[in-house]
Protein backbone atom coordinates (compact mmCIF):
# COMPACT_ATOMS: atom_id res chain seq x y z
CA UNK A 1 0.00 0.00 0.00
CA UNK A 2 2.65 2.31 0.82
CA UNK A 3 3.85 1.51 -2.93
CA UNK A 4 1.22 2.38 -4.01
CA UNK A 5 1.31 6.18 -2.43
CA UNK A 6 4.06 6.93 -3.22
CA UNK A 7 3.67 6.21 -7.13
CA UNK A 8 0.51 8.39 -6.39
CA UNK A 9 2.13 11.50 -4.94
CA UNK A 10 5.07 10.98 -7.77
CA UNK A 11 2.81 11.10 -10.29
CA UNK A 12 0.38 14.20 -8.73
CA UNK A 13 4.14 15.96 -8.50
CA UNK A 14 4.61 14.66 -12.85
CA UNK A 15 0.87 16.29 -13.45
CA UNK A 16 2.14 19.60 -11.39
CA UNK A 17 5.18 19.68 -13.60
CA UNK A 18 3.60 19.65 -16.73
CA UNK A 19 0.95 21.92 -15.83
CA UNK A 20 3.77 24.42 -15.57
CA UNK A 21 5.73 22.95 -18.57
CA UNK A 22 8.87 22.85 -16.18
CA UNK A 23 10.92 19.86 -16.16
CA UNK A 24 13.88 18.13 -14.86
CA UNK A 25 15.30 15.83 -18.01
CA UNK A 26 15.08 12.65 -16.40
CA UNK A 27 11.84 13.40 -15.48
CA UNK A 28 10.31 14.79 -18.87
CA UNK A 29 11.55 11.60 -20.62
CA UNK A 30 9.73 9.54 -18.23
CA UNK A 31 6.63 11.16 -18.57
CA UNK A 32 6.63 12.10 -22.63
CA UNK A 33 9.20 8.91 -24.06
CA UNK A 34 7.78 5.49 -24.31
CA UNK A 35 8.71 2.41 -25.00
CA UNK A 36 6.03 1.86 -28.47
CA UNK A 37 5.88 2.87 -32.00
CA UNK A 38 6.01 6.27 -31.55
CA UNK A 39 9.24 8.24 -33.02
CA UNK A 40 9.84 10.91 -30.31
CA UNK A 41 11.91 14.08 -31.53
CA UNK A 42 13.29 16.73 -28.40
CA UNK A 43 15.11 19.71 -29.33
CA UNK A 44 16.99 21.81 -27.01
CA UNK A 45 16.80 25.16 -27.87
CA UNK A 46 17.18 28.94 -26.49
CA UNK A 47 15.39 32.50 -27.45
CA UNK A 48 19.06 33.86 -26.95
CA UNK A 49 20.62 31.37 -29.24
CA UNK A 50 20.54 32.32 -32.98
CA UNK A 51 20.85 28.71 -34.88
CA UNK A 52 18.24 27.70 -32.48
CA UNK A 53 15.61 30.39 -33.70
CA UNK A 54 16.72 30.16 -37.30
CA UNK A 55 15.95 26.23 -37.12
CA UNK A 56 12.58 26.39 -35.71
CA UNK A 57 10.94 26.97 -39.04
CA UNK A 58 12.93 23.60 -40.29
CA UNK A 59 11.08 21.74 -37.22
CA UNK A 60 7.86 23.62 -38.34
CA UNK A 61 8.18 21.97 -41.53
CA UNK A 62 8.83 18.61 -40.33
CA UNK A 63 5.74 18.65 -38.01
CA UNK A 64 3.16 19.44 -41.09
CA UNK A 65 5.27 16.68 -42.93
CA UNK A 66 4.31 14.19 -40.00
CA UNK A 67 1.28 15.34 -38.56
CA UNK A 68 -0.74 11.82 -39.77
CA UNK A 69 2.41 9.88 -38.75
CA UNK A 70 3.36 8.34 -34.45
CA UNK A 71 5.33 11.20 -34.56
CA UNK A 72 5.60 13.39 -31.20
CA UNK A 73 7.89 16.89 -30.96
CA UNK A 74 9.28 18.43 -27.97
CA UNK A 75 10.86 21.61 -27.15
CA UNK A 76 12.91 21.98 -24.22
CA UNK A 77 14.05 25.52 -24.10
CA UNK A 78 17.46 26.44 -21.74
CA UNK A 79 16.23 30.04 -21.72
CA UNK A 80 17.00 30.60 -17.91
CA UNK A 81 16.22 33.97 -15.53
CA UNK A 82 12.78 35.34 -14.42
CA UNK A 83 10.14 34.16 -16.54
CA UNK A 84 12.29 32.09 -18.59
CA UNK A 85 9.44 29.77 -19.83
CA UNK A 86 6.96 32.24 -20.58
CA UNK A 87 9.65 34.15 -22.77
CA UNK A 88 10.53 31.18 -24.88
CA UNK A 89 6.60 30.71 -25.16
CA UNK A 90 6.19 34.15 -26.12
CA UNK A 91 8.75 34.04 -28.98
CA UNK A 92 7.06 31.11 -30.22
CA UNK A 93 3.87 32.66 -30.14
CA UNK A 94 5.38 35.76 -31.92
CA UNK A 95 6.45 34.12 -34.72
CA UNK A 96 3.29 31.71 -35.00
CA UNK A 97 4.41 28.47 -34.86
CA UNK A 98 2.54 25.50 -33.73
CA UNK A 99 3.89 24.15 -30.77
CA UNK A 100 4.81 24.92 -27.59
CA UNK A 101 8.36 24.69 -25.63
CA UNK A 102 8.83 23.12 -21.92
CA UNK A 103 11.59 24.67 -19.68
CA UNK A 104 14.46 22.21 -18.04
CA UNK A 105 14.85 22.97 -14.06
CA UNK A 106 18.32 21.31 -14.23
CA UNK A 107 20.60 23.32 -12.35
CA UNK A 108 23.59 20.75 -13.04
CA UNK A 109 23.94 20.45 -16.60
CA UNK A 110 26.82 18.15 -16.13
CA UNK A 111 24.66 15.68 -14.45
CA UNK A 112 21.37 15.75 -17.11
CA UNK A 113 23.71 16.24 -20.73
CA UNK A 114 25.20 12.65 -20.66
CA UNK A 115 21.95 11.34 -20.14
CA UNK A 116 20.94 13.08 -23.28
CA UNK A 117 23.96 11.57 -25.41
CA UNK A 118 27.27 11.09 -23.97
CA UNK A 119 28.33 12.79 -26.77
CA UNK A 120 27.01 15.78 -26.34
CA UNK A 121 29.26 19.20 -25.74
CA UNK A 122 25.72 20.56 -24.38
CA UNK A 123 26.32 23.38 -27.25
CA UNK A 124 22.69 23.95 -28.79
CA UNK A 125 20.84 23.38 -30.92
CA UNK A 126 20.95 19.83 -30.05
CA UNK A 127 18.03 16.92 -31.47
CA UNK A 128 17.77 13.66 -30.09
CA UNK A 129 15.46 11.23 -31.91
CA UNK A 130 13.77 8.14 -29.63
CA UNK A 131 12.17 4.97 -30.65
CA UNK A 132 11.60 2.05 -28.92
CA UNK A 133 15.73 1.46 -27.54
CA UNK A 134 16.88 3.52 -31.00
CA UNK A 135 18.20 6.96 -30.62
CA UNK A 136 19.33 9.56 -33.13
CA UNK A 137 21.72 12.81 -31.63
CA UNK A 138 22.44 15.65 -33.84
CA UNK A 139 24.22 18.27 -32.47
CA UNK A 140 23.85 21.40 -34.30
CA UNK A 141 21.21 23.30 -36.60
CA UNK A 142 19.14 20.78 -38.61
CA UNK A 143 17.34 21.06 -41.58
CA UNK A 144 13.85 19.62 -42.25
CA UNK A 145 15.31 17.59 -44.76
CA UNK A 146 18.33 15.81 -42.39
CA UNK A 147 15.22 15.85 -39.52
CA UNK A 148 13.01 14.02 -41.66
CA UNK A 149 15.61 11.53 -42.85
CA UNK A 150 16.41 10.77 -39.37
CA UNK A 151 12.46 9.94 -38.45
CA UNK A 152 12.52 8.34 -41.63
CA UNK A 153 14.67 5.86 -40.31
CA UNK A 154 13.24 5.31 -37.02
CA UNK A 155 9.91 4.68 -39.37
CA UNK A 156 10.52 2.06 -41.11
Amino acid sequence: MKYFIHIFVIMLFALSLNAQNTWKFSDFKAAHVKQNDTVYVINFWATWCVPCVKELPEFEKSIKTYSQKPVKFYFLSLDFGDNAWKKANDYLDKRLFSFDSYLTTDDNANEWIPMVDESWSGAIPATVIYKGNKKTFHEGKITSAELNEYIDKMLN
